[in-house]
């Protein structure tokens, strides 16, 4: 089984959208000292246990750690390059429980008056590495 199969087929992907917020970012100085809208993705692929209990909340990774991980980060004060947020973020997700792959995206909405700009990671799980 390829690696790509393995992850379609023992695992679940958690999508995360539209998740909008507030952040001190940028590197250029008219981007200081204000907020600007990012708009988040997230995809984390959770291995699935093999005696998981169906319809049970602590058999499976609770949404609110995904999306409770990337409002602290976001919040955690200013930072000057998406790519560093985008990467303690999918840092973050991939140290939960039982994450074999996330894939995080950021958007900055204000950066351009005609266009939005973006920076995507993607990271293996800490559960894909232990084993």
């Amino acid at each position: 089984m390829s690696p790509s199969d393995e992850i379609r087929l023992g695992c679940r992907r958690i999508l995360l959208r539209g998740l909008t917020l507030p952040c001190a970012i940028g590197a250029y100085e008219r981007e200081r000292g204000r907020l600007q809208k990012v708009a988040f993705e997230a995809d984390v692929w959770v291995r699935r246990p093999e005696n998981a209990r169906e319809d049970v909340l602590d058999d499976v990774l609770n949404y609110d750690l995904i999306v409770e991980a990337i409002r602290n980060e976001a919040a955690r004060g200013h930072v000057d390059l998406q790519e560093t947020l985008v990467e303690r973020i999918a840092r973050h997700l991939a140290a939960l429980p039982a994450v074999e792959l996330v894939r995080v995206q950021s958007t900055k909405l204000e950066a351009y008056p005609d266009a939005r700009i973006g920076v995507e990671t993607w990271r293996r799980g800490d559960a894909a590495r232990l084993r």
